[in-house]
């Protein structure tokens, strides 16, 4: 059949974990029917693996690939090189909600890093219905920065309880339009302005609506280890899985310190905190 596809003779690694075999792999309008040694071509396509891997398209799980999509729908980039999803909306920025009258804000917070994007009054749940159609599958985020600024704007202190209550709104707004969770983005303002309190309440929401967590550290380099023991904290008063993103330990002073750093993770997870890191 012509909407058939026979890959045929790779070592196929499917996810799952399991050590790669050789393989074949039978595809029927977009989707894998058959993983078999030996199947039969039929008049299908065949693309021979021989020598190579076959596997599922890969997750990108921390880009800011929302800024670029819009320009690059097609993402060749990132499908030439086998990812077929990306997490987007990180290090808590997100294009969205922009609440009436404030696109602007948040154009001249974003536009430096993305000047060609148009920002307009929307929700999240516009937005996500608005963008373009991409190549690769998204996974949105909403930004802690993004809300902060809409309720606050760039004030250096702790919410009043109406702002923490507006943050909250748009954060279920935003998870009741798809999205995955929410990011922070604790080294920069106005994200670094606030409080593990602040995060927490928020942070309830998350957990109410089975959410995420994915964070940019308050600090990368000498204030690393007190960072993480925030997001650990942050996981242990939620129970909302935490993503530390881009980990890393920055300066000569902290080289050496990795095995330390993953020892408090591992520690964190054995007492029931769900707490991940991608580097």
């Amino acid at each position: 059949m012509a909407d058939e596809i026979l890959v045929r003779g790779g070592l196929v690694v499917d996810g799952t974990g399991a050590e790669g075999r050789k393989a074949d792999v039978a595809i029927r309008h977009g989707r894998v029917i058959t993983v078999a040694p030996d199947l039969s071509t039929g008049d299908g396509c065949v693309i021979d693996a021989t020598g190579l891997v076959v596997a599922p398209g890969f997750i990108d799980i921390k880009t800011h690939s929302d800024w670029t999509l819009p320009l690059m729908p097609l993402s060749e980039s990132k499908i030439r090189q086998g990812v077929t999803t990306e997490v987007i909306g990180h290090c808590g920025f997100s294009c969205a909600p922009a609440l009436p009258g404030k696109a602007e804000t948040l154009a001249e917070y974003l536009g430096p890093s993305a000047p060609w994007l148009n920002f307009v009054d929307t929700s999240f749940g516009d937005y996500v219905r608005t963008y373009p159609a991409t190549s690769v599958n998204r996974v949105m985020l909403v930004g802690h920065n993004t809300l902060r600024l809409m309720a606050m704007g760039l004030e250096d202190r702790p919410p009043e309880p109406d702002e923490l209550d507006q943050m909250k709104h748009l954060l279920e707004d935003a998870l009741g339009a798809g999205a995955y969770g929410m990011s922070s983005g604790l080294f920069t303002a106005p994200g670094s302005y606030s409080k593990g309190e602040e995060l927490v309440e928020l942070g309830r929401i998350l957990k109410a609506n089975g959410a995420r967590y994915f964070t940019h550290l308050r600090d990368e380099s000498n204030g690393m280890f007190d960072a993480v023991a925030e997001a650990i904290e942050f996981g242990e008063r939620t129970g909302v899985h935490v993503q530390i993103v881009h980990l890393k330990l920055s300066g000569l002073d902290n080289w050496g310190s990795a095995g330390l750093l993953m020892e408090t993770l591992h520690t964190a997870r054995k007492r029931g905190v769900a707490i991940d890191a991608d580097l």
